[in-house]
Formats: structure tokens, sequence, C-alpha cells
């Protein structure tokens, strides 16, 4: 079954919604949500259109509000989904892998969001499992259920923050195109965004940083790669400047990302919520030294590149790199949410007239 369109707005419970801020009350119990945005059919789906797709079972365990919670869910894959909406538009003038320039945002009812990178999802890289659910064995879903007709499922993780419940949108985005140097082998980078001391960093500002020594092994264009690593984690470098976050906003972290981009303007994007360590405390770093010689004076990498361990293939390994930048990815909260969707829904109907026309 197709995810009904644009017409199937009348009625999405999201204007049930208006004149709340943030989550500080709870929203409505959701029937569908509309997938917006950067995706090549945007639609509204309810439990028959997810239920129609490829199914997927698993059991997780989380802390809600400290405690601990575990529960089996049936839902289909979030990488699935996209596929299935026609997959992620084009971003113009992107190099390769232009997927890991993407995230998806997850809106609840009661405008809580959170985001995930491309790069986390697609099975070429992070290939991690996050399922959008539409039935458990604890009762959380459906027609009795407090948490709607679907929620995001997001195994690994240690504290539920990304397990938005009451979805009524996951919308598509892109990083801005930060430029390039035009290649070559960097010697600095710049930290800008949403921190409260932005500077430029160079190998000895690295080096006075806490360290972290790790191995990790990935697939290169010349085949598999295992090197040792010593660096900064992303995490400790970012909140060492300072991450700027609304207090007034539960999780705000949760809605930000950041952009590493290469000398030769190639970027990937990292959701905050994947390293930060109160859920998904992956120790994605910022290499400036190795065993294989890859970093350094004599290497090809630059004096610092990513290291993300756990992606199967090296996309999100940004090489020689000349920015580091931190976002934010909210989409507008209710009651802004119904005009936001029904805007969006209606670019991608025109987008697809445009296409059948071509």
């Amino acid at each position: 079954m197709r995810p009904r369109r644009i017409a199937s707005l009348i009625g999405l419970p999201l204007i049930a919604a208006a004149g709340l801020s943030g989550s500080a009350l709870a929203g409505p119990i959701s029937d569908k949500f509309a997938l917006t945005g950067d995706v090549a059919t945007p639609g509204i789906y309810d439990l028959a259109n997810l239920e129609a797709l490829p199914p997927t079972t698993l059991t997780a365990s989380y802390l809600a509000g400290g405690t601990p919670v575990t529960d089996t869910y049936t839902g289909t894959n979030l990488w699935t989904l996209l596929n299935a909406a026609g997959g992620l538009l084009p971003i113009p003038g992107a190099p390769k892998n232009p997927s890991l320039r993407n995230y998806v945002v997850a809106v609840g009812s009661d405008g809580y969001e959170a985001v995930f990178a491309g790069g986390e999802i697609n099975p070429s890289f992070g290939n991690r499992p996050y399922m959008v659910a539409y039935s458990d064995t604890g009762g959380q879903l459906g027609p009795s259920g407090p948490d709607g007709f679907a929620r995001m499922v997001v195994p690994g993780d240690v504290a539920g923050g990304r397990y938005v419940s009451n979805l009524v949108a996951l919308h598509v985005g892109h990083a801005p195109t930060l430029p390039g140097s035009g290649g070559g082998l960097s010697t600095e980078f710049k930290l800008v965004g949403d921190v409260s001391h932005p500077g430029t960093y160079t190998l000895s500002s690295l080096e006075g940083l806490p360290a972290t020594t790790l191995t990790a092994t990935y697939e290169g264009p010349s085949g598999s790669v295992t090197d040792t690593y010593t660096g900064v984690s992303l995490w400790t470098l970012i909140t060492s400047a300072g991450l700027v976050t609304n207090p007034d906003i539960k999780n705000d972290v949760l809605r930000k990302y950041v952009v590493a981009v290469g000398s030769d303007g190639y970027e990937a994007v990292f959701s905050l919520g994947e390293i930060d360590p109160m859920f998904g405390d992956q120790t994605d770093l910022v290499a400036y030294e190795d065993d294989l010689g890859q970093l350094g004076p004599d290497g090809a990498d630059g004096f610092a590149r990513m290291v993300v361990p756990g992606d199967t293939a090296g996309g999100r390994y940004v090489s020689n790199l000349i920015e580091l930048g931190v976002f934010d990815a909210s989409v507008p909260e209710p009651p802004g949410i119904a005009l936001f969707v029904a805007a969006a829904l209606a670019l991608g109907f025109v987008r697809a007239r445009r296409q059948s026309r071509n």
C-alpha cells in the first residue's frame, strides 16, 4: 500500500498539538506521520502503510528516566522506509557518497525531536538497525499504548532520548555546503557553529586535549584497512569548545549534528546523539597520529582525519580536515509543524510532476 499524499494531510492530528512548546506538555496520540524533505516521494504513513513494508523484529534495552526498559519491537528499518519512498534526493554539487551529508529528524506530537545521520543508517557505512516500530510486546504501541501507532527504536543507545514516540513527522534534510580549500594536505581546521568558543585547531592544540587511542577496521578504496589511531574524541572536542544548547528544550543536544569537511570539499555528517555518552556513546575520533603513516608530515591524509569505529566502509573517515561545523537540524515545532509538513509535501508533489514531464 502506497503512502497517502497531500490530500491526506487533512485531519492529520498535528493540529491538535497547537499551542504546545517543545515537549513541555504531552502531545496527542499519533495515528499517522508525514515523510518530508529530501526524499523522492514524500507522503503520509499510517499503520497499514508501515505494515506493507518489509518487517523486522528486535529486542532493545535502554534507560527511561533512569529506569531500565527492555522490549521487543516489530517495525520497518528506517533505511528501508526511505528507500521505499524512492530514496534520498541527490544533493546538487555534492561529490561522492552524497547520502553522508543527509540527516533525518524524527518529530513527536509534542514537538520533541531527534536527528539521525544518513551515514549512521546507510548499510554501506554505519548500518545501524534503527527502526520505525509499530508494535511491541510491552504494550507501549497500539490502540491502548501511550506511544502512538509508531515510534523510533534505536538499539544500542544507552538512554531512550532518541526513541521518539507518537511520531508525526520524519524530515530528511542535508548539511550546508561548506567550501573546501581546493584539496591538498591540511595543517589546521576550524570549529564553527553552535559552540561558545569557535576557533582554529592545529596539531599542537589537538595534542593539548585528552587523548584516546583505538584500533579500527574499514573498507577503503583498495580493500580492508586496519590501523591504530590516536586523537581526540569528537564529543570531547565539541564539548571542550562549549557546545551551545537551549536549556528550555529537553535533550536539545539530540537536535544537533556536526559536519566534517575535507580540503577537497568532501563532507560527512555525524549526529550528536550518535556520539553523546548518554545516548549512542560512539567514540568517533579526530585523529592526528596513526601506526600506518596515513597522518603526519609524510601521510596523505593531512594532520587530522575523522575515524569512525564500527562503520563498514571508510566514507565518513574524512581526511585532510579543514572544518567541523556544529548545526541545529530542528524543524518547526507545533503549531508550525502542520504548515511545514503541508508545504514540504506540496514541494515534493511539484518535484514529482516536473520529473514525470522530463
